[in-house]
């Protein structure tokens, strides 16, 4: 269970992350500092000097498709296209999210084409890139915590156009402790990482913008709706995480009851063995579908149940 107390905002969840770095007129400057602190020396996406928020949800590409919602979304000055993401639990697939999501803000500029006629548009493409913080080590990637892409010349490494690029943040890669932070970006990261816990801003005295990012992060200054909204956004991922862990518990313990009268009456230890692994199963069996009863997606419950996707899946299509 999630006991954070409620005096600064927690980033690790969508709706902090939100009020941090997404709301108009407050957040601006501490989402320039961060970026330019991600593409620190990039000729092209390190220099941000003024962006603007643009609506985080886009729209479907056909009628019976499913629209996106964004954390947060920005154009700048320059004309680029920042799509910046708080993930807190494991998905699977998450690279090939973060794909669709670069793909879609890519996709939806041919709708609009110039002065509004697709005909005479000429492909010319506004970059889009993606940021994406992570509470999980991603599938697919290095372990360090900080991995950036591109699209690239496989020979040479050298880049083909820029209209896409990636940044992955893996917050459980990041090890060190406040007192061995040193650039700026290391400073970032251990902030969002950890502030949540600790109820505290670090490096309020080395930087006016972490001085700032105290000051925005403070719940007792968020309007009343902000407030109830964010509450009762914890409350809710607080909620999912019992139902979750206690899922998990259920199992175990009655995998082991199970198991423990099976294997008795087997009178041996490959019988206790056996029945102890088909118990379990058992058991993990009856928890996905209850799991599956309450709407959770399939990936969800393999997880908390130990069960295959492919299992849930089948499990599913008999509630169907």
């Amino acid at each position: 269970m999630d006991t954070t107390p409620s005096g600064i905002i927690n980033p690790i969840y969508d709706e902090g992350f939100k009020l941090i770095f997404g709301r108009e007129n407050i957040s601006e400057i501490l989402l320039i500092d961060l970026l330019n602190n991600v593409f620190l020396g990039d000729p092209i996406f390190g220099n941000i000097t003024s962006l603007k928020f643009i609506n985080s949800e886009r729209p479907n590409e056909i009628i019976e498709g499913k629209g996106v919602r964004y954390d947060v979304c920005c154009r700048t000055a320059s004309g680029h296209q920042y799509i910046v993401e708080m993930q807190k639990g494991y998905q699977k697939h998450f690279i090939e999210r973060c794909q669709y999501y670069v793909s879609r803000g890519i996709s939806e500029q041919g709708y609009k084409g110039a002065d509004s006629d697709c005909e005479v548009w000429d492909f010319s493409l506004v970059p889009v890139v993606g940021v994406f913080f992570c509470n999980f080590n991603v599938n697919g990637l290095e372990p360090k915590p900080v991995v950036k892409g591109s699209l690239r010349d496989d020979e040479s490494g050298q880049p083909i156009g820029h209209w896409q690029r990636y940044a992955f943040i893996q917050l459980p890669c990041f090890k060190k402790e406040e007192a061995y932070c040193e650039s700026k970006l290391e400073k970032w990261i251990y902030n969002i990482k950890n502030m949540g816990t600790t109820q505290s801003v670090a490096f309020t005295t080395d930087s006016d913008i972490f001085s700032y990012l105290r000051s925005v992060s403070n719940v007792a200054a968020l309007s009343r709706p902000e407030r109830e909204h964010y509450e009762a956004c914890l409350k809710r991922a607080r909620d999912y995480n019992a139902v979750l862990k206690s899922a998990k518990e259920l199992a175990m313990e009655e995998g082991l009851a199970e198991g423990r009268a099976e294997g008795r009456a087997e009178g041996h230890a490959i019988g206790l063995a056996e029945g102890r692994a088909e118990g379990r199963a058992e058991a993990n069996r009856i928890t996905a579908l209850n799991l599956l009863g309450m709407n959770l997606a399939p990936d969800v419950v393999a997880k908390a149940t130990g069960l295959s996707v492919e299992e849930v899946e089948a499990l599913k299509k008999t509630l169907e």
